[in-house]
């Protein structure tokens, strides 16, 4: 089981490096960027990278914006390969730290996109006020 990160410049790459903190060395984890190298060679990178995922288990990708070009190229893949790939977008950092770590443990590609996906919601939240309004003490902050 694999994951691809896909992203406009470099948040693919931040949050590889965020999760690598967690999980170094773990191999089943990539990151193509869109860069000012254009489109073609975004898609040619992208192309090359899934078909090399691909050869060794199912592929997540998890792309940083809907409708983008990152998602856009990875949908074309999709719609190509989709008993083996699966593509999320919206991507963040409990997102990845969820599929990742479960991705080390099961090839379940859709059990693992659908945990994505949850800790992906999950894992947006608004700051708010302490009930007593105080917000002066660390116990308050979880």
């Amino acid at each position: 089981m694999n994951i691809l990160l896909t992203s406009h410049g470099s948040l693919c790459t931040g949050l590889l490096d965020a999760f690598q903190m967690f999980a170094s060395g773990v191999a089943h984890v990539r990151a193509v960027s869109l860069t000012d190298t254009g489109i073609d060679d975004f898609r040619n990178r992208l192309t090359a990278c899934v078909n090399e995922l691909l050869a060794s288990g199912d592929v997540l990708i998890m792309s940083d914006l809907p409708g983008g070009t990152p998602y856009n190229e990875s949908y074309v893949l999709f719609l190509m390969n989709p008993e083996h790939i699966r593509l999320v977008s919206g991507a963040n950092f409990p997102m990845l730290l969820e599929a990742g770590v479960l991705a080390m443990s099961s090839d379940d590609l859709d059990a693992i996109t659908s945990a994505a996906l949850t800790a992906g919601f999950a894992g947006v939240i608004a700051a708010e006020m302490p009930a007593d309004g105080s917000g002066d003490d660390e116990d308050d902050l979880f």
